[in-house]
């Protein structure tokens, strides 16, 4: 049994029983995962305060956040990699992007998708750790992430390189359920994108300066003009009715290693505000962040029914 396996295992137990030299445990089954939860336990992260521009969210702030971990299948001894991101919706479901997973892409580049992260904020230590803002609020230490092997990987069937990027959704089925903890919970999947004002991105791509970043970033990002992405993206094809066209705010964008995560929308105010996965992102032009990069991304309320149909307890 894995570590990830156990900690699982030693999370579900609910119940003792029997002597102290010889105890015994009931373990409590998780809920079916073809459940999505409802907006009182989706798109909740701790109560913290938010920093202004958003661009280092605190620890497990974004807890549906799933880093996805890469294979070389040349040489299996080297370590696993992260190169796409995506959100947890359930609790034995990742939803990201088609391009991710798609064996032809991963063939070329020696890749082989096998593990799903959560928990994770910064990839160069476990656990992560931050100090507060002010110097009695001490250090906080996230509980270790989990990685949980992908038992089968579901792209939409209308994704393929000559649709340019269509239809560019996936689900990812855990081998193992997860228990949802402050640190790890789902986003909320609607059937319906209500408000696209209040906008935001994360992930662990590439930054201004061209390197990936070890700690998970998030920019605020706007919904622009169906027009602009025309004219930008006009050899892609660009698709109103399945993608959406999104701007950086400010400079902030996603950028490369950022595909799969989560374009986020807030709805509600106060107790009742939650947040919901508008969008997947899905491509953009190397020129991140700068004046008039534009990005695209999955609708992703639109294929709500491929999703609950292709969700299994």
């Amino acid at each position: 049994m894995t570590k990830a396996k156990k900690e699982i295992m030693e999370h579900r137990k609910c119940a003792e029983y029997g002597s102290l030299l010889h105890p015994k445990f009931v373990y409590c089954c998780p809920e079916p995962g073809n459940k999505l939860p409802n907006n009182g336990k989706c798109g909740k992260g701790p109560a913290v305060n938010r920093i202004s521009g958003g661009k280092h969210p605190e620890l497990n702030q974004l807890p549906w956040m799933a880093l996805l971990l890469y294979r070389n299948r040349i040489s299996w001894k080297e370590p696993l990699v992260g190169a796409c991101g995506g959100s947890l919706i359930t609790n034995r479901y990742v939803l990201t992007a088609a391009h991710c997973v798609d064996k032809e892409d991963l063939r070329k580049q020696d890749l082989v998708i096998q593990r799903v992260r959560l928990g994770e904020h910064d990839t160069s230590v476990d656990p992560d750790c931050q100090y507060g803002y002010s110097w009695s609020s001490g250090k906080h230490c996230a509980p270790p992430h989990l990685e949980i092997d992908i038992e089968k990987v579901i792209p939409h069937p209308g994704y393929s390189k000559s649709n340019v990027y269509h239809y560019d959704i996936a689900l990812l089925r855990l081998q193992m359920p997860v228990r949802y903890t402050p640190a790890i919970k789902p986003i909320c999947v609607l059937r319906d994108s209500i408000s696209l004002k209040n906008t935001r991105v994360a992930g662990w791509g590439q930054t201004e300066s061209g390197n990936t970043s070890p700690v998970l970033l998030e920019a605020t990002v706007q919904k622009m003009n169906s027009s602009f992405c025309e004219n930008v993206y006009e050899h892609t094809e660009f698709n109103s009715s399945l993608q959406i066209c999104v701007g950086p705010v400010n400079g902030s964008d996603t950028c490369l290693g950022d595909s799969g995560g989560p374009l986020m929308a807030t709805m509600g105010q106060g107790h009742q505000e939650f947040e919901y996965v508008a969008g997947i992102t899905s491509y953009g032009l190397k020129t991140c962040g700068r004046e008039g990069h534009i990005g695209i991304y999955t609708k992703a309320p639109l294929f709500f029914k491929w999703i609950k149909e292709n969700l299994k307890a």
